[in-house]
This record gives C-alpha cells, structure tokens and sequence, in this order.
C-alpha cells in the first residue's frame, strides 16, 4: 500500500514526528500547506499531524476541506502538544476535530516540545497569560497535564520520543 505524511509544524514537533514515521513506514513527507490533493489522494493511506492550538489540529482543515476525495482510504492523524498524553485532553482534540465525516478516524497524541523565547508573539502571550493561571492554582487542583507549562516556564524542552509512534504504527500494520 501506498502512503503519505502530511504534516503542519509551528515549532518543529509535529514534521520530527512526520520525519520518524517516514522513516518507519517508508511514505513520502510533504507540508500541509503545501499538499495537493490530487496526488495525496493517489495514496491508500493518508496520515495528517500538526501542533495543538487552542484545542485544533493544525492542518486538520486540510482533511475537513477534502474528505470527498478521500473517501476509501485510511486516514490516521497525530497531534503534537506540551502536555503528556491524557485521555480528558484526547477526548477534547477529538470532539473539537474529529467529527461528522472524521468521526471514525483514529487520532494519537505525542507529546511534543516547548520553547517559549521562540513562540509568535501572540503565543507567547496567550502561554504566559495561561502560565500565570496556573501559578495562581492551588497546587493540589493543577492536573497532570497541566504540570509540564509550570515546569518549564522559559525553559526549552524537547519532550517528543518515537516511541509515541508505537500505537498508531501497529494500527497501521494491523489494517494493511
């Protein structure tokens, strides 16, 4: 079967993951921004990653915009964001993401990186307000997920891991 990466990257998190699943399945890595559907809907298999942003997949409009054509293929997408894996934070990015004609597509979360001198301005400060929040928090009620933004503050982190690509590698080779 054939394949293809999609993939929409702000800080660098979601193309070191397209990268590495390029690496295990062989399929060709190509930007989002710069996909075209007629040759992505050649391909049997159609994988879109991108950074979470407010709760949205980066790129996820992609998918939205040409469900269509993509229909018969397996779609499979990953999302990349600071916090650690949570199943309250996927259930959000699915039912934010995922629904109507992606309502059946599996999504995977890996965590990524964090580097707040190198954010946008307007992330930058959306983080920091966020930061501020949380310093605010009774300590007891900050919940795992929420941790990592406290610890690193204006430290740069690298948390992405290949072995996050694990789950949705093995789906991938189950449904082949």
């Amino acid at each position: 079967m054939s394949g293809i990466i999609l993939y929409q990257s702000k800080y660098g998190a979601a193309k070191k993951y397209a990268q590495w699943l390029s690496e295990e399945t062989g399929f060709e890595v190509i930007e989002t921004k710069k996909a075209d559907i007629k040759e992505v809907a050649k391909h049997d298999i159609i994988i879109l990653g991108g950074g979470v942003y407010a709760s949205v997949i980066a790129g996820i409009s992609f998918l939205k915009k040409n469900i269509n054509e993509l229909k018969g293929k397996k779609i499979y997408v990953y999302c990349c964001g600071a916090a650690p894996y949570d199943d309250e934070i996927l259930e959000m990015i699915n039912k934010r993401n995922l629904k109507d004609d992606l309502a059946d597509v599996p999504c995977f979360y890996f965590q990524g990186m964090w580097d707040l001198e190198g954010m946008s301005f307007a992330d930058k400060t959306m983080c920091k307000m966020y930061i501020k929040m949380l310093d605010k928090k009774d300590p007891s009620t900050i919940s795992a997920w929420e941790k990592p933004f406290l610890e690193a503050k204006d430290k740069k982190c690298d948390w992405t891991d290949k072995k996050y690509l694990e789950p949705m590698l093995d789906l991938i080779k189950k449904e082949q």
